[in-house]
C-alpha cells in the first residue's frame, strides 16, 4: 500500500544540506535515506551508504538501519556505475518494504527520481520537506552558530584594524609597511587568518570600496584609499560543525565625508529597528518593512539606481536578511514576501546604503529569534574608525 508519510532524501551530504542535517553525517559520496511509516506508529529510517563507509556511518549516521547498494540489489542486478547502483537499490529497498509512492524535496538528484520511477514508484515534491526541520534550529545548532559568528567576529576585526591602521601615500593609497594594500590581498589575508581558525571561506569574503561598492555584491578590487569606506563581509564555515557566520562592518581609513558618517548612522538605526522586530509570529516580510521605514525615515530611498541616475545617488538595494545555518542563505528572506518567523530561527540583519559617489556603508550582526526576544550573537561595536 502507498502512503504519503515516507519519504526519500539523496545526495552527496557534504553538499547536500538537507540530507547532512537529517542524518547528522557528512561524507563525500551520495547516499540515500528513506523513512517508512511503522504500523505501530512512528517511522523506520533506512541510509544506504557506499559500503566502505558502513562502519562508520554505523557510528555515527542518524538512522535506524545502514546498509549499501548490495545489500537491495534488483533482480536485473546493479550497475557498475557507483551513484546508480545507489539509486537502483534505493528503489529496491522501498519496493522491498512494499512502498510505490515517496515525496521528496527540491535537492534529489535526478539519477535517483529517474530510477525510482523506473522502477514503477510515484515520486511526489514536497517543497517544505526538509526546510521547516532546518529553519528552527536546535541548542546545538545555535551553539554552533555562535561559535561561528565568534569567530567571523575575530577576523572582522583584525580586517578593518589592518585598514583602519595603513598608512596612505601622497595619493591616497594604503599600505602595510612597503605592501600596498589592495582588496584582493585583504581577502587573501582573511583567508589565511580563518584557515588558522579551522575554517573554511568557500565563496571568498567581500572587502570592497568606491566604485565597486555600488554594486551590493561585487567582491572588490584594487587598491584601498584613505578617506573612503570599505565594506569587509566575512562569512566563512567552520569545518568541525559544517555551520557559517555572516557578518559585515564598514572601515574607514582617515576621515570619513559628511555623507558617509549620515548614512553610517542611518544604517546603524535601521539594524536596531529591524532586530526590534524580529519576533516570533512576525514575517520576513513585516521586518523588512521596519527597515524599509527607518531607511526612507532617514532621508533615503529603496533600490536599484533608475536609469541616467546622477553618481551621488544613494539607496539601499536589497532586502534585510536571510535565514542561516548549515548554508549561508537558508530560507526565510527578511524581505518582501517574507513569510512567517519561527521560535529559533536564525537571521542576517544587513541593511546598507550605497552611492557610485560617496561609497557604501553595510552592517550586519546575525540574530536568533527565541521566545523571549531577539538574541544578537554579535558583540563588535559598529564603528567606522577601528583604529
Amino acid at each position: 500500500m502507498s502512503t504519503p508519510s515516507a519519504f526519500v532524501l539523496g545526495g552527496v551530504p557534504a553538499a547536500n544540506m538537507n540530507v547532512r542535517h537529517r542524518i547528522q553525517f557528512s561524507v563525500g559520496d551520495a547516499v540515500f535515506y528513506i523513512s517508512l511509516p511503522r504500523e505501530s506508529g512512528g517511522t523506520r529510517s533506512i541510509l544506504l551508504v557506499r559500503d566502505i563507509e558502513m562502519d562508520r556511518a554505523r557510528k555515527l549516521a542518524h538512522a535506524d538501519e545502514i546498509g549499501c547498494a548490495a545489500d537491495y540489489e534488483p533482480e536485473g542486478g546493479l550497475s557498475g556505475d557507483r551513484d546508480t547502483a545507489l539509486a537502483q537499490a534505493g528503489a529496491e529497498c522501498l519496493r522491498h518494504n512494499g512502498f510505490d509512492r515517496v515525496r521528496t524535496d527540491g535537492s534529489l538528484p535526478m539519477i535517483f527520481t529517474a530510477h525510482l520511477r523506473e522502477a514503477g514508484i510515484d515520486v511526489e515534491y514536497d517543497p517544505q520537506l526538509a526546510v521547516l526541520d532546518r529553519r528552527t534550529k536546535s541548542e546545538e545548532e545555535l551553539a554552533h552558530l555562535r561559535e561561528a559568528q565568534a569567530i567571523t567576529e575575530e577576523a572582522m576585526e583584525f580586517a578593518c584594524r589592518t585598514i583602519c591602521a595603513a598608512t596612505p601615500d601622497a595619493e591616497g593609497i594604503l599600505s602595510d609597511g612597503d605592501t600596498v594594500l589592495t582588496s584582493e590581498l585583504m581577502r587573501q589575508r582573511i583567508t589565511s587568518f580563518l584557515i588558522g581558525k579551522n575554517c573554511s571561506n568557500h565563496h571568498d569574503s567581500i572587502v570592497v570600496t568606491v566604485p565597486h561598492v555600488a554594486d551590493c555584491h561585487h567582491h572588490g578590487t584594487g587598491p584601498l584609499h584613505t578617506c573612503l569606506p570599505v565594506i569587509v563581509d566575512i562569512f566563512p564555515r567552520v569545518n568541525a560543525t559544517g555551520y557559517w557566520g555572516d557578518c559585515t562592518r564598514t572601515a574607514v581609513n582617515g576621515e570619513p565625508s559628511p555623507e558617509i558618517v549620515q548614512m553610517h548612522a542611518a544604517v546603524v538605526k535601521a539594524k536596531a529597528d529591524a532586530i526590534v522586530a524580529l519576533r516570533v509570529g512576525a514575517t520576513g516580510d513585516a521586518v523588512h518593512q521596519v527597515t524599509v521605514a527607518s531607511i526612507t525615515g532617514s532621508g533615503y530611498v529603496m533600490g536599484l539606481p533608475p536609469e541616467g541616475a546622477a553618481k551621488d545617488f544613494t539607496s539601499m538595494r536589497h532586502g534585510t536578511g536571510h535565514g542561516i545555518g548549515l548554508d549561508v542563505h537558508e530560507p526565510i528572506l527578511l524581505s518582501d514576501g517574507g513569510g512567517e518567523i519561527l521560535e529559533n530561527e536564525v537571521f542576517t540583519v544587513e541593511p546598507g546604503l550605497y552611492s557610485a559617489k560617496f561609497g557604501g556603508v553595510r552592517v550586519e550582526d546575525m540574530v536568533a529569534v527565541t521566545a523571549a526576544g531577539p538574541e544578537n550573537f554579535n558583540r563588535l561595536p559598529d564603528h567606522l574608525d577601528w583604529r
